[in-house]
């Protein structure tokens, strides 16, 4: 369905209650938002393990710090595109028109505009940590060989 049909079955279904349409309008923003803020939290937990772990995957060669700092920085790609989308902050509100069909198609838009946004974040946040889990798998690899006896 596209962005002015799904205005106008939204106007429609909230035809007698426009507070509620505004309200429904905000909650899907306020998805968006909270997506970005687990993407967030997921880089951020990267990054700190990273502080923990770090050293020794680059102990463990080549192969394994690239692939962390591959890792890392695919993480990092992924959390400016999520913090871009958290801070093009703009309230419902400031959307309102005198037709709600055409506020409705506003918020609408922009509400697709992030969740794209995120789906790219997310692409570089997986990415990432699947490249930063290969690292993890080196060292484990390599550190285990080191550690095994005569």
């Amino acid at each position: 369905m596209d962005v002015q049909e799904e205005a106008r079955r939204l106007h429609a279904l909230f035809a007698t209650r426009p507070a509620d349409l505004v309200a429904h309008l905000s909650h899907q923003i306020g998805t968006v938002k909270t997506y970005a803020q687990v993407l967030v939290g997921l880089c951020g937990l990267t990054i700190t393990v990273t502080g923990f772990s770090g050293a020794h995957m680059i102990r463990s060669g080549s192969l394994a710090a690239g692939l962390m700092v591959t890792g890392i920085a695919l993480v990092l790609i992924g959390l400016v595109f999520c913090i871009r989308t958290i801070t093009l902050l703009r309230w419902v509100s400031q959307e309102l028109r005198d037709d709600l069909v055409d506020t409705a198609i506003a918020v609408i838009q922009r509400r697709n505009h992030q969740q794209r946004m995120l789906a790219v974040a997310a692409v570089f946040v997986v990415a990432g940590l699947a490249s930063y889990l290969g690292a993890v798998t080196v060292a484990a690899l390599i550190g285990g060989a080191n550690f095994a006896g005569p």
